[in-house]
């Protein structure tokens, strides 16, 4: 075999290797969650911030949006995630804080059963860092982190922000 036919094969090799290894990173699809009576509402007025321009050099910003069990029964939040790699998100209740969680494919997003009883408020925290896709990451980003519930549909907080070096 020639050394010009064996770089070939070596290169159509990695290549599918790493091919096969993207596909079976991406999130699995999930089965729909069925509603429940015995689950609590969660209700919130503000699903989306603005943090307007921002530095790479400054770091990680970060900003709570705040959500209330408007139900006499307890409310569960299962799940929660972002959309990309430089977002996380935290759900922070007076009891416990869950997080912060990123994104599906790259990390590892646990199952929790965090409740938030009637009549409660809770924050769910986005934390945005403008430098993790390095130098090439300026201008305008919009993101979103995902909680998803137990018995209602997921509630989704967005952010925008026009990044600076």
């Amino acid at each position: 075999m020639s050394s010009k036919a064996l770089l070939i094969g070596i290169v159509l090799s990695f290549a599918l290797l790493f091919g096969a290894a993207f596909w079976f990173s991406q999130p699995q699809p999930t089965a729909p969650v069925v509603a429940s009576a015995s689950t609590g509402q969660l209700t919130t007025t503000q699903t989306f911030y603005d943090f307007g321009t921002i530095s790479m050099k400054k770091g990680p910003v970060s900003y709570k949006f705040t959500v209330t069990n408007s139900d006499s029964i307890p409310a569960t939040v299962t799940k929660l995630y972002s959309s990309c790699m430089c977002t996380k998100g935290a759900l922070i209740t007076p009891a416990k804080t869950w997080g912060p969680f990123g994104m599906p494919g790259h990390v590892a997003i646990p199952k929790i059963a965090a409740e938030i009883a009637p009549g409660q408020t809770a924050q769910i925290e986005v934390i945005f860092d403008p430098a993790a896709h390095g130098p090439a990451g300026v201008g305008r980003i919009e993101r979103t982190v995902t909680a998803e519930l137990n018995g209602q549909a997921p509630l989704l907080f967005s952010f925008r922000a026009n990044v600076t070096p």
